[in-house]
């Protein structure tokens, strides 16, 4: 089983998890470190040193970041690099999170993927399948 691990700014990743929780259940081996406001660098290692004997059980963690580049994304991956099952994703959105919580054997490629197939247009989705319903 891997351990999948949201970190944010804000308090995000932890109502993150608690949605995905409506879906998936109480799933066990999902996790939140949250960078609040008050924190600086220092403080939000101490939270993800805190979570990491959690995350050791787990032969592969996913750590999903809410922001490429921000203080979370660029902190944890100085933290957790020189671990080899531990992999990055930034920019995370629920149905990637989703898919790699429900399906264990997802790929990284294949939750990027699902994650970018993710955004719609609404509007333009919904025009379309209203123009092709009138062609019918």
């Amino acid at each position: 089983m891997r351990g999948i691990l949201l970190i944010s700014h804000g308090f995000y990743a932890e109502a993150f998890k608690e949605s995905l929780k409506m879906i998936a259940g109480n799933v066990e081996n999902l996790y939140a470190c949250c960078l609040e406001p008050t924190d600086g660098p220092e403080e939000f290692k101490a939270k993800l040193a805190a979570v990491e004997p959690k995350l050791d059980g787990y032969d592969k963690v996913l750590v999903f970041a809410d922001l490429f580049g921000g203080s979370p994304c660029n902190t944890a991956c100085q933290y957790f690099m020189t671990k080899e099952k531990y992999s990055f994703i930034a920019g995370m959105n629920f149905p990637m999170v989703l898919n790699a919580l429900l399906s264990e054997d997802s790929e990284l490629d294949a939750i990027i993927e699902q994650g970018r197939e993710s955004i719609v247009d609404v509007r333009a989705f919904m025009q379309a399948m209203m123009s092709s319903d009138e062609d019918e």
